[in-house]
């Protein structure tokens, strides 16, 4: 049973493996996210926060780097350009509405920056964006 399980496996990160061994941000994210932040990039309660709602980190002050600051994130193996390209796909993918009107994308530049810096009280940041968060103002709508 274990062999198949591994089999299939490696058939789908082949699948989703993009021309010539390149890696794209889906492979990259199967590889080296999902086992955490699970295929829809649900939370592992108690554990892992999930990734569902995570551009709303970039309304706040700081929110930006910390997602590359994350030591999941800025000490990944996957180089810099690959990493600015699954950090964008992943906002795209699990967060479109909770992304700022005015979104940049990551670029790799700015990864490569940011990421020479991880962080080390991961819970004390993550804690004050939040409050952050819950603190500003409800953005109102008018029809």
């Amino acid at each position: 049973m274990r062999g198949t399980v591994s089999g299939t496996l490696l058939v789908g990160l082949a699948l989703i493996q993009g021309e010539a061994g390149a890696e794209t941000p889906a492979f990259n994210y199967t590889l080296h996210c999902q086992g955490c932040h699970l295929v829809d990039g649900r939370e592992t309660p108690g554990k892992i926060p999930p990734l569902v709602g995570a551009g709303g980190f970039l309304s706040v002050a700081g929110g930006r780097e910390f997602l590359v600051q994350v030591p999941g994130v800025s000490l990944s193996t996957i180089d810099d350009e690959e990493l600015a390209e699954l950090l964008n796909w992943l906002l795209y993918r699990f967060s479109p509405d909770d992304l700022p009107a005015d979104f940049e994308p990551y670029t790799v530049d700015e990864v490569a920056r940011l990421r020479e810096s991880p962080l080390v009280e991961v819970e004390k940041v993550r804690a004050g964006l939040v409050a952050a968060l819950e603190a500003a103002p409800v953005a109102q709508t008018t029809e």
